[in-house]
């Protein structure tokens, strides 16, 4: 497994962050991980607790996002490039690198899917008029939203949640597996977590840890 690491990532681009509620609002994260990629210094070791962001290649694609409360992860569509100073982030099945102006459309097509009843004639409507792009890479770029939001995201996270906390219903220390109040499971643990637990998991080499 590949681990790649940012850390100190400025606080702007951390409060980026949205809560996941849907494929919307994952997609959004997805694209904040990327603006991360595009503007931030990537590291190659990490003790485990120095990092605000990691990025785990090789067999499991995934994030890890580190929070004061805990963690949260989801499944990394993208192919990365390594150019030893920097990464790349591409949609290989498209051929497109994933630079500012595509951070830009995709972030249009989410506010016009998220407004009003989801219609692919109204996302390539918006970027031809918000972007002047010319009608076939319009349909491009609304298929690929489409095939992002199809993605499966792989969404859970882990909390520490003294404030709510219900033994009955809520343990302190919980994996929310789903993302709506509606469809979420809680599944309680003993402990706190570190990042380890994370690292082991999603490491095929490895043997899978055990909930203790």
């Amino acid at each position: 497994m590949t681990t790649f690491y940012y850390k100190d990532v400025p606080n702007y681009l951390i409060n980026s962050f949205v809560a996941v509620r849907d494929s919307f609002s994952n997609l959004e994260n997805l694209l904040c991980v990327v603006n991360i990629i595009n503007h931030c210094q990537v590291h190659r070791e990490s003790n485990g607790l120095d990092f605000d962001i990691a990025i785990l290649t090789s067999g499991i694609n995934r994030i890890l996002v580190k929070r004061n409360d805990g963690f949260f992860t989801m499944s990394f569509p993208f192919q990365l490039i390594d150019y030893g100073y920097n990464l790349s982030a591409h949609l290989d099945d498209y051929g497109i690198t994933i630079d500012a102006a595509f951070i830009s459309y995709m972030k249009n097509a989410l506010e016009t899917a998220t407004s009003n009843v989801y219609c692919h004639d109204d996302i390539a409507l918006s970027l031809n008029n918000s972007f002047g792009l010319e009608g076939l890479d319009c349909t491009i770029y609304a298929d690929i939203f489409s095939h992002l939001l199809l993605k499966d995201h792989g969404y859970f996270r882990f909390d520490d949640d003294p404030v709510n906390e219900n033994a009955r219903i809520h343990p302190r220390y919980h994996f929310d597996f789903f993302c709506t109040n509606s469809s979420s499971v809680k599944l309680g643990h003993p402990n706190l977590i570190n990042s380890d637990f994370f690292f082991d998991l999603f490491d095929v080499n490895k043997d899978r840890p055990y909930l203790t």
